[in-house]
């Protein structure tokens, strides 16, 4: 349930200078921002409900996705951590007001958006499309 600020500000911070490398600064600077707005908003309407950690490891998220990829990140990791949430309620495992760490959703759906996001765009855009 814990998120270090150590290991997101390296994180943060190394993907700055693979976006420096890569001459994507803007796109890093602009997911990452997006990213963290979403994240604020939702964090004061949960009232404490999403923890900081997963707000400051957003951003950081970002600076490596971007914004589309950034934003699928999120999507993702909303969707599989409600699915999880959901199983947990319907097995008798959790109880509705239990606390689930949200953070390895995010990092899991970073992956996948890192490795897999342009295809996964390009499919949800041509599906609906």
């Amino acid at each position: 349930m814990l998120l270090y600020d150590k290991t997101t500000l390296i994180l943060a911070a190394v993907g700055l200078v693979r976006a420096w490398y890569e001459r994507q600064l803007f796109d890093a600077a602009y997911g990452a921002g997006i990213i963290l707005a979403i994240m604020l908003v939702l964090y004061f309407a949960s009232r404490g409900g999403m923890g900081e950690g997963d707000v400051k490891l957003a951003p950081a998220l970002g600076i490596w996705l971007g914004l589309e990829q950034g934003v699928l990140c999120l999507l993702l990791a909303f969707i599989s951590g409600g699915i999880v949430g959901a199983l947990l309620l319907l097995c008798r495992r959790g109880k509705l007001k239990q606390a689930i760490p949200f953070g390895p959703f995010l990092c899991a759906a970073a992956v996948t958006a890192y490795f897999w996001g342009r295809e996964i765009i390009t499919w949800y855009w041509r599906m609906f499309l």
